[in-house]
């Protein structure tokens, strides 16, 4: 999608511009604006609440696909607000195929930055989650102006109009850029056909709503960020379970736990599958979990600008990574879910209290992205830290809507091992998707911000 730049948007942003203008200042004297990085971080939190909010209200924006829209988000703000960041490098040709060459601010003249990435957030906003609806999408200008504003007051207007074009210039390249990757118009169809074999060892839809279409079969040829972490994909093929109706088999085994534990759950795994659990409330998805536990700890912990981008970035890099490793395994090894296995050879009346998603078995995504961004947080805040965690806390369905954990990662397991509950994931699963998902946040720490 294209906009034009004389949409009735950007006669009102000129007249804006024109108010400001009747407060001419004197240009700045040096050629370099003072620097961000100890500037408050309500920028950072406020884009990604609205983000978040956006993506709940775009048909078809699955996990997958929402983490793909951040993922291009937190990128265009770091490259709009780096070159206002003392001692802060840019990620391009430091991701794989991010070797696109994004317009530069002129070094002999002054800029705002967080005039220049409100620009730019408002551009990508508007395209990444364009599918909102017109009433949800002037929320995005709303916030634009607010920023707009309040660097404005006292600023020359050669400063703030140059400031815009910038940040309209990175964010025309960025959309630009995010269309190569072939997934722009997923969301349109999110469950295509699908052929399910006969075969008993493939995914096959699961009780009790039999959902007949998988979500996103192709979803693992999507661009990856690191072209190390194709070897993930391949080393985890001699890790699946191999099928066999023998009660002597692994499979056997893993399933018979998954039986016993989904039949007979005491009332703390009881809470736990229930506050893990996305289809009780979009809130509970391990990417929106995570993206409210980073904007929690960025308020608890007072973080500056430089830092929560930082932080950002990375978790954006790190989850968006993980859905596309993780569905490219899943389609390769095409392993049935527990529930289809447990009908088939343990009880065939067997009904788990909920569907497992659509997808299948291996590898657990929610093991993956919850502890590849669990690495990323104990980096960046410690790795023994225990927190309290708040992100749930405006749930009414749950009997206990906070949960206290000794570090982040003893949350990331207790998140992925409920999956045991709901006989939505084997054991093996879970445990292959943690150390997935520790690796991939390796790589992401591995990135030179400065």
């Amino acid at each position: 999608m294209t906009y034009s730049r004389t949409t009735p948007g950007a006669i009102a942003l000129l007249c804006l511009l024109s108010l400001f203008m009747s407060c001419s200042k004197t240009e700045l004297a040096t050629p370099n604006s003072s620097f961000l990085n100890d500037k408050s971080s309500n920028f950072i939190t406020d884009w990604t609440a609205l983000s978040l909010e956006l993506s709940s209200q775009c048909n078809g924006y699955s996990e997958p696909i929402t983490s793909r829209a951040m993922f291009y988000s937190a990128l265009t703000m770091y490259e709009s607000l780096q070159p206002g960041l003392r001692q802060t490098k840019s990620l391009q040709l430091k991701l794989n195929n991010f070797n696109t060459t994004l317009p530069q601010a002129d070094p002999g003249l002054a800029y705002n930055y967080l005039i220049t990435a409100s620009q730019s957030m408002y551009r990508i906003t508007l395209e990444l989650f364009k599918s909102s609806g017109s009433e949800n999408l002037k929320k995005v200008e709303i916030l634009r102006d607010k920023y707009l504003q309040s660097e404005s007051v006292e600023l020359d207007p050669d400063i703030i109009k140059r400031s815009l074009d910038l940040g309209n210039e990175i964010a025309w390249k960025m959309i630009s850029f995010s269309e190569n990757d072939g997934k722009a118009n997923a969301y349109l169809n999110p469950s295509p056909a699908y052929i399910i074999s006969n075969d008993p060892a493939i995914w096959r839809p699961t009780p009790p709503d039999y959902f007949s279409k998988p979500i996103l079969p192709d979803w693992g040829s999507a661009k990856i960020c690191f072209a190390e972490n194709s070897e993930l994909v391949s080393a985890m093929k001699s890790e699946v379970l191999k099928y066999s109706d023998s009660q002597n088999s692994i499979i056997y085994a893993e399933a018979f736990e998954v039986y016993n534990l989904s039949i007979n759950l005491d009332s703390q795994q009881r809470d736990y599958l229930e506050y893990w659990n996305s289809k009780m409330d979009f809130h509970a998805s391990p990417l929106l979990h995570n993206y409210l536990l980073m904007m929690q700890l960025i308020e608890e912990h007072n973080l500056h600008l430089e830092p929560a981008l930082k932080l950002f970035v990375r978790l954006a890099i790190a989850q968006y990574e993980a859905y596309v490793i993780s569905w490219d395994i899943k389609y390769k090894t095409n392993l049935l879910r527990p529930s289809t296995y447990i009908k088939q050879h343990i009880d065939r009346y067997y009904i788990p209290e909920y569907s497992s998603p659509a997808t299948p078995e291996f590898v657990s995504d929610k093991a993956v992205i919850y502890n590849a961004s669990a690495r990323i947080f104990s980096e960046t805040f410690g790795f023994r830290l225990p927190f309290m965690d708040y992100t749930q806390s405006m749930r009414k369905d749950l009997r206990e809507n906070r949960i206290f954990f000794e570090s982040f990662e003893q949350m990331a397991k207790v998140a992925a091992y409920s999956d045991l509950y709901s006989a939505s994931q084997f054991r093996s699963s879970i445990v292959n998707g943690l150390n997935i998902g520790n690796a991939i946040a390796g790589q992401v720490m591995k990135l030179k911000l400065d």
